[in-house]
């Protein structure tokens, strides 16, 4: 695949093949930043390159499975789309669950949370909505 977009930062361009052999990690983050290859960042070794193109909202379909609890939770608070948070409703992480639940997303589901503070959230939440 060859592009002839770039980026320059710093002084020097980067095309999407050289960020993908880029080492310095706040390069990559500042072409997160710029909206600079997103897609391939999307797969990046580092947590918070992937947690920051998360905030961009792109990549949320794979960035959902992420083995990083920050970056699922990142995909939980940026994410609009219901299909994928009902996909964190079970969430093995705490916080994940939390950040789902405080957004007001299925609190039916975290009633009965395993976690006290979550499933409380989540029962106050239910009840403000039906005297409202």
């Amino acid at each position: 695949m060859t592009s002839y977009e770039t980026v320059t930062i710093s002084g020097r361009s980067y095309g999407e093949e050289d960020i993908l052999k880029e080492q310095d990690e706040y390069i990559r983050l500042e072409c997160v930043d710029l909206c600079f290859a997103l897609n391939i960042l999307v797969n990046d070794e580092s947590a918070l390159v992937r947690a920051a193109v998360a905030r961009k909202k792109v990549g949320h379909e794979i960035l959902i499975n992420d083995s990083n609890w920050r970056v699922r939770a990142t995909v939980a608070k940026y994410c609009d789309d219901k299909r994928l948070l009902d996909a964190l409703i079970n969430d093995e992480n705490d916080y994940v669950r939390f950040i789902v639940v405080k957004r007001g997303h299925a609190l039916e589901q975290f009633v009965n949370d395993q976690d006290e503070e979550i499933a409380s959230i989540a029962r106050y939440s239910l009840q403000n909505q039906q005297t409202a």
